[in-house]
């Protein structure tokens, strides 16, 4: 009898351990951060604060949903230019100074097929760009999120790296 138990007793704990442990393929979700932009606009962003993560971006994604972003923040103003490397949808690229200003806003279209050394480049109107807010194309317009516009509740997020 007691034989019976243990067994019954392991037999419910590696079921439960399977169910509640991530397998190793799983991913780890991504955090995010929510930030309201202008008066009410809500969006969750990532942020992408060194230069792994800044390379990295949204590649590879497949999708993103409608209210997510993500954050590019650099250690310094500078110029700055993006790419479509191994992106799957359209993206809307908004270029800000360490005021949070919205200085230029930038359509990216995906390119499939093209060589890596051929894929047009987005470059910032601008030199002065400490961050670079992404999205999907179309959400600044469907926001009023215009050249001009202050998006205080991203510039808290700094990085020296």
């Amino acid at each position: 009898m007691r034989l019976f138990l243990v067994l019954i007793l392991l037999s419910l704990s590696s079921h439960l351990t399977a169910k509640t442990l991530p397998s190793a393929a799983a991913k780890p979700a991504k955090a995010l951060f929510p930030v309201v932009l202008k008066k009410d606009i809500p969006l969750s962003i990532e942020i992408a604060d060194n230069d792994s993560l800044r390379q990295k971006g949204l590649s590879g994604r497949r999708t993103l949903d409608w209210d997510q972003g993500m954050l590019f923040v650099f250690p310094n103003s500078a110029p700055r230019s993006f790419w479509m490397i191994d992106c799957h949808f359209d993206i809307d690229v908004a270029y800000l100074d360490r005021n949070g200003t919205v200085r230029d806003i930038v359509s990216m279209h995906i390119q499939p097929g093209v060589p890596m050394d051929q894929l047009q480049q987005y470059p910032s109107a601008t030199g002065d760009i400490a961050y670079a807010l992404e999205t999907n194309r179309g959400w600044f317009e469907a926001h009023g999120i215009r050249p001009g516009d202050v998006l205080h509740s991203l510039i808290r997020w700094k990085t020296s790296r």
